[in-house]
């Protein structure tokens, strides 16, 4: 039986846009977990998180996931400096736990993960990470690197191959250079749910806050469920 996981990209507070009371409706319809990754950034650590706690956290189910998104940039522009993004990890985990709130799934906005992220992440107890979409071409037409499609224990040295890590890599779903993307129309998606689904592993579909998607979602539930598929959370993921 295939399992999956869909992970949402919290950010309606940066954007101005919000579905997150319909993304909540049709996932309490279906009865399907979610894992809602929370938007935290150096700039801005809180208002964002805050959106959330104050709207949205008491309607999302206990039975769902948070975990958290975070960009690695401040007020001097993009961080590539190793220290630099273990401290930004540390302030999203303070952040996001002084709203009593203990993250075990992350990702790293566009998904801009570098593998010396792994032993910080792992440090403040992240336990499984979706940051990979191995193959796909982003809306800039740049491919992501290859890696495996199956969830997978990275090498701290390189993202793309197996190692001794303690996260698990979930990687988001792909097919033809298509990522599993929600945000796309449905004729977009469906092949690739059909050939993850037809692989009978883990599919993991990611979708964000800020984009009117609910059709694509709901079309996404319907697939899955007429092709008996289980529904988990990322972390769940991990646990297999």
């Amino acid at each position: 039986m295939p399992s999956i996981a869909i992970s949402v990209d919290c950010e309606a507070a940066n954007v101005g846009r919000c579905y997150t009371k319909e993304i909540i409706a049709i996932a309490e319809e279906f009865t399907v977990p979610l894992t809602w990754l929370i938007y935290v950034s150096e700039k801005d650590p809180l208002t964002n998180l805050d959106l959330y706690r104050n709207e949205f956290f008491h309607r999302i189910p206990s039975w769902h996931e948070i975990g958290l998104l975070v960009k690695f940039e401040n007020s001097a522009g993009y961080i590539a400096d190793h220290r630099q993004r273990g401290d930004l990890i540390r302030i999203a985990k303070d952040s996001i736990k002084s709203r009593h709130i203990k993250p075990t799934a992350f990702r790293a906005q566009g998904f801009d993960l570098y593998p010396s992220d792994l032993i910080d992440l792992e440090d403040i107890g992240i336990i499984v990470d979706g940051s990979t979409c191995p193959g796909a071409q982003d809306k800039d037409g740049v491919t992501h690197p290859k890696s495996p499609v199956q969830p997978y224990h990275p090498a701290y040295g390189d993202l793309s191959v197996e190692g001794s890590s303690k996260i698990t890599i979930a990687p988001v779903a792909t097919h033809n250079g298509v990522c599993g993307c929600l945000d796309q129309p449905w004729d977009t998606v469906r092949p690739v749910m059909d050939h993850g689904i037809s692989g009978g592993g883990f599919v993991h579909l990611c979708m964000s806050d800020t984009c009117d998607n609910t059709e694509t979602l709901r079309n996404a539930l319907n697939y899955a469920k007429s092709r008996k598929s289980r529904f988990v959370t990322m972390t769940q993921i991990a646990g297999g």
